[in-house]
């Protein structure tokens, strides 16, 4: 029966003795870390998705060479969802017969769905103001580039076709620019009502409508559900997980860390509470022993701390709750230069779950602890028997691993990390114990000289092995845990960098001529600057695999395939292109006569394609077929032409074929813009800055995401390490009484000490190191795709820094245990 009065007292007792203190600070600790992700990563999800949404200018949108049917949009109604619509196409633009090819967007009121659609006034305006519906009929609004190129100002008046239009901004920023890097000549903005006017729009015209809605993820794919089955070839869903290839990885990157640092945090929590309450039934020991003297049974010694513990654990869990969302206003403020416009999100249902999963923690990880107290007895003040490694403690710590399991898997809603760390955390633990294991067999029974204090402490820790073993399994862990957290952010933080290093190319060269290249490459050496190689292009569509049309091969699923549903662009090279990596086959053919082609690793994978496979291409109306030679993975973020598809040499040499390239242009030297397109008129540069600013600016949000996230898994190892240093000098008060008896000297006491602190250290230190580089090559290969480079010196730094750290506290402590009377 529940004694509530007896619990609170016990409770406050042991408060103020400090018994708990521990226990209540590793509770708290847990909770608020948990409720301050519950609500903040969730923000911080929320806002990369609108990032990438403001990529697109909305949710999703479908783009057609012909408009949407009635049917959909009447549909799209039904759900609820916000709509626009916009035409693109290509024109010629005159003032005063300065021509220059533009790509004209016309929209409808709203505009943008998502983002911001900043337009300027006058040229001298680098900001812009924010805009939300379409310009005026009769007006346009101009990218800068053409402003020029076409010797206009503001206020001036252009020709689109037969209509005039005044220009009444200037575009300083603009959504809707993801996807293919090169499909945007210098931009035009009009009305969509003026369209007719120009006239520019004729039977067999190349034109994409764009439906464009905002909604709800529910809405959203109820409408995708409708559409599936009633999209032609021509038609494509984009949303905004398939907006960017670069700008999906990143975000994807991001929230794999997030997921991975909300795992990390419960298996800390998990650990330190675990500790806290060995520690704290061991020195209940003789407690629970004498109330089995004064006639209480198994039930009522249980249910009186378990009763405890609850009280505790609802304390905290509260306080641990309450704190984390205090923490929301100072988290964005302190990150309000990096996520503008996060609206403060107030759910209780974050709140009772935090409390719920504190709860839950403190049952899972201190039940098998205190469940072993019921077999204490009166004969244990006198036997002074141990708590640890009952049989039956198995079986309740397996149940609490499995929970455990359950909530990281809740949590990060990835089966492949929650897999990955539990094992690796199963195979420290192993680890741990059979090298301690290994240290008593190998080393104590074994005839190899070891000084007598370094002996000492060998035999300490075999005579002690549980409490050993427990000790390096908390330092260890918690290292593990915390060097994870900090690799795998150096190695985030690296791999974007290297896909967006300083000078990354920011300009793209299309549609010019083989005999343009020299005028490029004399206008760009003036100014010193570089471009990367210059690769011929040919569009071409893949039509057969084998002989087999694609149509049959992939029947319905031909249409989730992008690059069955569009010509792609086609090169060649007799060098293999920088970032390319050969995966399987030969880049040099041997073979004159053969016509072979080198395939982009990822899209083989996807059209499930081998070596020696024939792929047959429709090229400029001429069918071709070439044998797969090779297959090349491709670092398609270095801002450099890339190519799915690297034919023979001289094997498209007859096609007609326009050149790329890609060059870096500082800030300072925009005037060469103007040089290239006065010589070149017909080249389109495609500038893409500011995708690359956007790019970088979801990269801080994650990186200072991560920061906060390491903040709270550093005092949940720090909680660790003390309870485990604490628990390791408790252990030895005794025995430190009776050698001081026995006259040791002080120096030899803490040399004892000190080698057990040592070595212990230095196993948890060099497990701890394996194991997180283990957990980082695996995670880094597996899910961000990338590799990670062993940091090699960690395994002498960081087992001799643990080792300096337990030595040092153990000191400070046995000092004060010496000076103490026996």
């Amino acid at each position: 029966m529940l004694n509530l009065p007896l619990a609170i007292k016990a409770i406050l007792r042991e408060w103020r003795s400090g018994e708990l203190t521990l226990l209540f600070l590793a509770l708290v600790i847990a909770i608020t870390c948990v409720s301050a992700m519950n609500n903040f990563t969730g923000m911080v999800r929320n806002k990369m998705a609108q990032s990438a949404s403001t990529m697109l200018g909305a949710d999703a949108l479908i783009s057609s060479p012909a408009a949407v049917d009635p049917q959909w949009v009447q549909k799209a109604d039904s759900l609820g969802l916000a709509q626009t619509t916009a035409l693109s196409f290509l024109s010629m633009v005159d003032y005063q017969n300065h021509l220059q090819l533009a790509n004209i967007k016309a929209i409808a009121s709203p505009y943008p769905l998502r983002g911001e659609l900043k337009i300027a006034k006058q040229a001298d305006d680098a900001e812009g103001i924010n805009q939300t519906q379409a310009p005026e009929p009769g007006t346009v609004w101009l990218d800068p580039r053409l402003l020029p190129v076409l010797s206009v100002e503001s206020g001036q008046t252009i020709h689109i076709g037969d209509g005039s239009f005044k220009i009444a901004g200037i575009i300083r920023d603009e959504p809707g620019q993801t996807g293919n890097w090169f499909s945007l000549s210098p931009r035009i903005i009009m009305n969509l009502k003026d369209v007719p006017e120009t006239k520019v729009i004729q039977p067999g015209s190349r034109i994409t409508y764009t439906w464009l809605f905002n909604g709800s993820q529910n809405q959203l794919n109820e409408l995708q559900q409708f559409l599936k089955g009633r999209l032609s070839e021509q038609q494509k869903w984009t949303d905004s997980q398939q907006g960017n290839d670069t700008l999906e990885s990143t975000i994807q990157k991001s929230l794999d860390y997030l997921n991975f640092g909300t795992l990390m945090s419960l298996v800390l929590a998990g650990v330190a509470i675990s500790m806290a309450s060995l520690r704290y039934c061991q020195r209940h020991m003789k407690q629970v022993a004498l109330l089995r003297c004064f006639g209480a049974s198994q039930v009522q010694v249980m249910t009186l701390y378990l009763s405890s513990l609850a009280l505790l654990g609802l304390v905290a869990s509260l306080l641990g709750a309450v704190i984390g969302y205090s923490l929301q206003p100072l988290l964005l403020h302190w990150l309000g230069g990096l996520l503008p416009k996060i609206d403060q999100q107030w759910s209780l249902s974050p709140f009772f779950f935090s409390i719920a999963t504190g709860m839950v923690l403190l049952f899972c990880f201190s039940t098998g602890n205190i469940w072993q107290l019921r077999k204490i007895s009166a004969i244990a003040l006198f036997r002074q028997q141990h708590l640890l490694w009952q049989n039956s403690a198995y079986l309740t710590y397996g149940l609490a691993l499995l929970l455990l399991a359950f909530m990281a898997y809740f949590y990060t809603h990835s089966f492949l990390i929650t897999l990955v760390v539990l094992a690796g955390c199963l195979a420290f633990i192993g680890m741990a114990l059979a090298g301690l294991w290994l240290m008593f067999n190998l080393l104590v029974r074994s005839n190899v000289h070891i000084p007598l204090n370094w002996r000492f402490g060998f035999n300490n820790i075999a005579r002690n092995f549980e409490d050993s073993a427990l000790q390096v399994i908390g330092i260890g862990l918690a290292l593990t845990v915390m060097l994870s957290l900090v690799l795998l952010k150096n190695h985030l933080i690296e791999d974007w960098q290297q896909q967006l290093p300083e000078h990354t190319p920011n300009y793209f060269v299309i549609n010019m001529t083989p005999e343009q290249v020299p005028v490029l490459q004399e206008t760009l050496q003036q100014e010193h600057i570089k471009t990367t190689e210059f690769y011929p292009m040919v569009r071409g569509r893949l039509i057969a695999i084998n002989s087999e049309s694609v149509n049959q091969k992939f029947g319905e699923k031909v249409k989730q395939i992008n690059a069955l549903q569009r010509e792609l662009n086609l090169s060649w090279s007799e060098e293999m292109p920088e970032g390319n990596q050969i995966t399987s086959g030969s880049w040099k053919v041997t073979n004159p006569q053969q016509n072979w082609v080198s395939v982009d690793q990822g899209l083989a994978d996807q059209l499930q394609l081998k070596l020696g496979d024939t792929l047959q291409f429709r090229i400029e109306g001429v069918e071709s077929t070439v044998q797969i030679s090779s297959f090349r993975k491709i670092n398609w973020n270095t801002f450099k032409p890339n190519f799915f598809m690297l034919f023979k040499p001289g094997l498209l040499d007859t096609l007609p074929k326009t050149m790329i390239t890609s060059f870096y242009l500082p800030p300072e030297k925009q005037a060469v813009l103007i040089d290239i397109t006065r010589q070149l008129p017909n080249v389109t540069l495609i500038d893409i800055a500011n995708t690359m600013k956007k790019i970088r600016g979801i990269m801080d949000q994650a990186a200072n995401a991560i920061t906060f996230i390491n903040f709270f898994a550093f005092l949940s190892g720090l909680v660790i390490v003390t309870l485990a240093i604490f628990s390791f000098s408790s252990t030895k008060v005794q025995e430190t009484r009776v050698l001081k008896v026995l006259g040791m000297r002080r120096k030899n006491l803490l040399w004892i000490r000190s080698s057990e602190a040592f070595l212990i250290g230095i196993y948890a230190g060099v497990l701890a190191t394996g194991t997180a580089i283990l957990i980082n090559v695996y995670l880094a290969a597996s899910i961000m795709d990338s590799q990670f480079i062993i940091p090699w010196s960690l395994f002498i730094f960081i087992p001799l820094l643990t080792a300096g750290m337990t030595v040092f506290i153990n000191v400070l402590i046995q000092r004060k245990q010496y000076q103490n009377r026996t």
